[in-house]
């Protein structure tokens, strides 16, 4: 069991981060947005998700054993597995957050 102020930190990261990419999508999908906006948020923001995305992976590379070095699993470790599905059919996000 976590102590509870891993739990707080660990919720207030995740907040923070929906947050950020909750931001983004609205900019970006909200119909009142003019497209100057849509356009200026889309090349501020959509490098810096790339930039995260290959961090993440690059950090769940296999070593040479076959092992994800952070997950201590077997590679794909599940953090590679999730972004590969969740970038080949984005829905498939909706239905691991609701089946839980």
């Amino acid at each position: 069991m976590i102590s509870a102020a891993l739990a707080r930190a660990h919720h207030l990261l995740t907040q923070d981060m929906l947050g950020y990419l909750d931001t983004v999508e609205l900019l970006t999908n909200d119909q009142d947005t003019d497209e100057d906006t849509v356009l200026a948020v889309a090349r501020a923001e959509v490098p810096r998700l790339i930039a995260a995305l290959r961090g993440t992976i690059s950090t769940h590379r296999a070593d040479t054993s076959g092992l994800c070095p952070a997950c201590r699993t077997t590679w794909p470790c599940a953090v590679v597995d999730s972004a590969h599905t969740y970038l080949k059919d984005p829905d498939r996000i909706f239905e691991a957050h609701s089946a839980r």
